[in-house]
């Protein structure tokens, strides 16, 4: 497909840093790798270029792209998430940045929970866990906000003590969380002399923009103010992670605060059709913050939009269900061209009503985001953490995690070893290892320890010794565990199609997918239930968006999030979207959502009630 007119002007702006507001179906990712393609057509080296995505999924994306591109052969540039780009050059300066714990492991969100969290419970002799995950985010927040970057704000914290407890368990398990590579990335750039970096870099390309935090955008624009030219691309209207603390004036006054910089804009969407994208715009230009911008639909058909009213969720799930079989019979759909789109769906409450409905049509649900829930089980994080620390003996959470999954070993005996690595100023598996080797005594049970980490360590010297067969390393690690083989051929079988084949790949892989939940891909089978912030990045033929009521959207949200979020919903529709809102809900539905008080009572949420068409229609009587 060729460049519009819009594309091509963007990608060749006159000034040195450019911003390309792009709106929902406008191209931007084709726009992105145009760019991308014309700057290694001009013999820029793809080690100079650094491409940063906001997801995981989008990285692997333009991978694939871009090895299209380029054929077999080409050489891709530097494509990562912000996060997984600092851990980079955060290793890279292991050496360099000494106020992080040496030789630190990524926590990921078994360990934050079952270590971490629990440890620091307990310690801090604090009731409910959700007391501890709260000041947890409290914690996050001061490091995507920038207010760590104060000299008080430990002192000014909610909890000091919490902070110093997080500290010393820090250091005592060698870790660094998901929530503060960012930030310690952005101290080091500033406070770390000879910082090696990749590249030397020369152009920086940043997707989804409208989403960085503050921390987020002092990386980029440091990156910025020591030569690299900036290409950034987003759309201050899908700006929906104000929970992370996204800061939507960043792309807003991107020109006043980027030098040497100007702004382009595509407006021609070839995703929603033309009534589709007119609903969205309606709701989204009552934000009178935004950038104004109208898009216009070029995909040459008008769409259909409904907003259906129910007298509860029953008869909304089964209207939703005779929908899907409708249209599957008229226009010849599948299952995977369906999306319902939920606000809140805490435990299931509302995605399992419906997901009942589609079952008695035997229409089927897509389950991929439950593919690896059997991860959690005991004897599969056994077999992760046993990976990790072949990895990395050093990795302190892993062998914690081995230690916490063996039968016999409680809280006392993991707590008198935390007590040996706290009182002689050692890491973790210093402590264990000095146990295993006789040099500690008086704690109890200390045989179990040696008798758990000397076929592993055993297994360790042998892989580090000789070459060994990544298919054996994992039937040694299945021998130690002593499964019913139940979950370990799933992990097996896993391992032959993901073509894993060493440990290091494993641990990434394994990192990768127990990490913050991503969408899933469009071409999985099955109608796609999800909340709309999974479902950025998505698009489908037809669009279910539930619940849209006014004791959801806003409900206590901030209004102006609160309707990107509705305006990113609605434009994941190509040809048909149907909004639903029920007069009363029932049962658990009646105390979901943002309430102050538990009610039936329903009504159409305010994005829509000024809104000149479509108005609301029975949606029991209604025909598709």
């Amino acid at each position: 497909m060729p460049l519009t007119d819009q594309q091509r002007t963007a990608i060749n702006g006159e000034r040195p840093n450019n911003l390309l507001l792009a709106g929902p179906g406008t191209g931007k990712s084709f726009t992105i790798l145009a760019y991308i393609g014309m700057l290694l057509s001009e013999s820029v080296s793809p080690n100079s270029i650094l491409v940063v995505t906001f997801t995981r999924a989008a990285t692997n994306e333009l991978k694939r792209e871009i090895c299209r591109l380029l054929g077999e052969n080409g050489t891709l540039p530097h494509i990562y998430t912000l996060h997984a780009f600092s851990l980079r050059q955060l290793m890279r300066n292991v050496n360099r940045v000494d106020y992080l714990p040496r030789n630190f492991s990524i926590a990921d969100d078994f360990e934050e929970r079952h270590i971490i969290l629990e440890d620091l419970k307990r310690q801090l002799g604090i009731v409910n866990i959700r007391d501890v995950r709260r000041l947890f985010n409290l914690l996050a927040s001061n490091w995507e906000t920038l207010n760590a970057d104060r000299t008080d704000w430990e002192v000014t914290f909610e909890s000091p003590e919490f902070v110093g407890a997080w500290r010393e368990h820090r250091e005592i398990f060698g870790y660094i969380l998901r929530s503060e590579l960012v930030y310690q990335f952005k101290k080091a750039l500033e406070e770390v002399d000879g910082l090696r970096l990749d590249g030397p870099l020369e152009y920086v390309i940043v997707d989804e923009y409208q989403d960085l935090n503050r921390c987020d955008l002092r990386v980029i624009q440091f990156l910025n103010e020591n030569g690299a030219r900036l290409f950034a691309a987003g759309d201050d209207d899908q700006s929906i992670y104000g929970f992370r603390y996204a800061y939507p004036e960043g792309i807003r006054r991107f020109t006043e605060l980027v030098p040497d910089s100007e702004q382009h804009s595509i407006t021609e969407c070839r995703r929603c059709d033309e009534r589709i994208l007119r609903i969205a715009m309606e709701v989204i230009r009552q934000d009178h913050r935004r950038v104004p911008k109208i898009l216009r639909s070029v995909t040459g058909k008008p769409g259909h939009v409904s907003i259906l009213r129910f007298p509860n969720q029953i008869f909304e799930a089964s209207k939703i269900a005779e929908i899907i079989q409708v249209l599957k019979e008229r226009e010849g759909y599948k299952d995977r061209d369906f999306l319902v789109l939920l606000r809140t769906d805490f435990r299931c409450v509302f995605s399992e009503v419906i997901n009942q409905a589609l079952q008695r049509l035997k229409i089927s649900v897509n389950t991929q985001n439950q593919s690896y829930v059997f991860l959690d089980t005991p004897i599969a994080r056994r077999f992760i953490a046993i990976a990790k620390y072949l990895d990395n003996s050093h990795n302190d959470l892993a062998i914690r995690t081995i230690l916490s999954t063996t039968q016999g070993i409680g809280p006392t005996l993991i707590d008198s070893l935390i007590t040996v690595a706290r009182d002689r100023n050692w890491r973790f598996h210093q402590a264990v290892q000095a146990v295993c080797n006789e040099e500690i005594r008086g704690i109890r049970n200390s045989m179990k320890v040696q008798t758990v980490m000397e076929p592993i360590v055993a297994l360790k010297r042998r892989l580090d010794d000789e070459e060994m067969q990544f298919s054996n390393v994992v039937d040694t690690i299945i021998e130690m565990l002593q499964d019913d083989r139940g979950v370990t051929d799933i992990l097996k079988t896993i391992f032959i199609e993901q073509q894993i084949e060493s440990i290091r790949e494993l641990v990434n892989f394994i990192t990768d997918i127990l990490g913050p939940a991503e969408p899933s891909d469009e071409c999985a089978e099955g109608v796609r239930i999800m909340t709309m912030h999974r479902a950025k990045g998505l698009t489908s033929k037809v669009v279910f968006v539930v619940a849209a009521e006014d004791e959801y959207l806003p409900g206590r949200g901030e209004p102006d999030e609160e309707r990107r979020l509705f305006y990113v919903a609605l434009t994941r529709a190509k040809h048909y979207l149907y909004i639903t809102y029920c007069t009363r809900r029932t049962g658990q539905q009646q105390r979901t959502g943002f309430l102050r008080q538990p009610t039936s009572v329903r009504t159409l949420t305010r994005f829509l009630t000024d809104i000149p068409e479509p108005r609301p229609v029975d949606g029991c009587t209604f025909k598709a």
